[in-house]
């Protein structure tokens, strides 16, 4: 899994400006009001002013209703879906899916109507999608792009900067919202007065008090998966991520919707909680941007791809993950995940997506999970983040979770 991060190199965002001016641009179009009453014979704004409205591209799913016609863009136009992939696409926006994977020109794709956007899994590039509903309306992304026309897309990845080592592997998905967001912070203007990353975090997260009810739930949670080597002393702060924007919303609704739907599905949601631990760096665009970000592959996660968590009681497995900043001070994430119907994932398969739709998650053992697995295409539905733990462990205990985390 791939993604822009802080930073491009210059000739990127020269590229990106150079693509803005160009009047032979046919890729990443902004689209005027809401789409032509006809995409297949619609003409888009060539003005590449690069503003999408990710808001309102992931409030479509969310406010549509199902879906009669769906269609995908493709050189300058919009196509419809051959009837046989259709039908199952209409089936899963119907039955609840935020997302379904397919074969298209016998190729696995991934269609993600949360992003609006269609991504082939072997190449990674995208393209965007739209839809029209019961009930005529149309549902178009703000903004329109095809990869597989893309000139960017075929960037040496060795000038895109690392991130989110340690937590993904390099099989899964990019997530379409992002890097359209990463685009639009590369090439708009310089502004003065931008906030920091300190000041986005306070949007993000609130502290939780010690002592508190919630504060306990989590100590005690951290502590029994961490047996001899931690005491409540070990615990510097907890905080709670509690975010006002509205494609964060959007997100804490599609996991409560998933919720609801699986549980109608399976009987059980089964949904559980899950440590995830990786660097500071990683941990911070991940309480900002999600669980779009995507990386180099993990040393040690060869079950497949996706998001690896460990179960509330084996903490100390994601402590071995976690680095250590200029304070001696470690993070890592609490989450909740649906985990549904698992499916035992042998190791070194390297998966993108379940074998079946009747699975839900991975996991390492279905008797004694030891490791859950989060698909790339289920990231913006099945995991929501719920607390930020900030730690601090003598340097041996730090040296023996390590040693076990590499031991698993």
């Amino acid at each position: 899994m791939a993604l822009p991060q802080e930073s491009k190199p210059l000739c990127l965002k020269r590229k990106l400006a150079d693509d803005c001016l160009s009047k032979e641009c046919k890729s990443r179009r902004v689209v005027v009001d809401n789409g032509p009453s006809d995409p297949s014979s619609g003409k888009w704004c060539k003005c590449c002013c690069l503003r999408p409205n990710l808001a309102s591209d992931c409030v479509n799913y969310l406010k549509s209703g199902v879906p009669s016609r769906i269609v995908f863009y493709k050189q300058d136009s919009w196509h419809d879906f051959p009837e046989l992939i259709m039908k199952p696409l209409i089936e899963g926006f119907k039955g609840g899916k935020s997302s379904v994977v397919d074969v298209m020109d016998d190729e696995a794709v991934l269609v993600d109507f949360l992003s609006m956007s269609l991504v082939n899994l072997k190449t990674r590039k995208q393209r965007s999608v739209a839809w029209y509903d019961d009930t005529g309306k149309g549902f178009f992304p703000s903004l329109s792009f095809d990869e597989e026309g893309d000139e960017m897309a075929n960037l040496d990845s060795s000038n895109v900067e690392d991130g989110a080592q340690g937590i993904m592997l390099d099989k899964a998905v990019s997530s379409p919202e992002e890097v359209v967001k990463q685009v639009v912070l590369e090439s708009g203007p310089p502004g003065p007065h931008k906030p920091s990353t300190a000041d986005i975090l306070r949007k993000k997260i609130t502290s939780v008090e010690r002592g508190s009810e919630d504060f306990l739930l989590v100590q005690d949670l951290f502590l029994s998966g961490m047996g001899p080597f931690a005491t409540p002393n070990n615990i510097l702060h907890i905080h709670r991520y509690s975010p006002n924007d509205i494609t964060a919303q959007c997100r804490l609704q599609a996991f409560e919707k998933q919720m609801s739907c699986t549980k109608e599905d399976r009987g059980d949601s089964n949904v559980r909680y899950g440590w995830l631990g990786s660097t500071k760096s990683d941990i911070v665009r991940i309480l900002i941007n999600g669980f779009g970000n995507t990386g180099k592959p993990a040393e040690k996660a060869s079950l497949s791809a996706g998001v690896y968590l460990s179960p509330e009681d084996r903490a100390f497995t994601s402590v071995g993950l976690c680095d250590v900043d200029e304070k001696a001070v470690q993070y890592m994430l609490l989450c909740r995940v649906i985990l549904g119907n698992m499916e035992a994932i042998t190791p070194g398969s390297q998966d993108s997506f379940p074998s079946s739709e009747i699975y839900d998650s991975g996991v390492d053992d279905c008797s004694n999970p030891k490791c859950y697995v989060m698909w790339p295409s289920h990231l913006n539905t099945h995991i929501r983040l719920e607390y930020l733990v900030s730690f601090r462990l003598p340097s041996k205990v730090r040296s023996k979770m390590v040693n076990k985390c590499l031991d698993l």
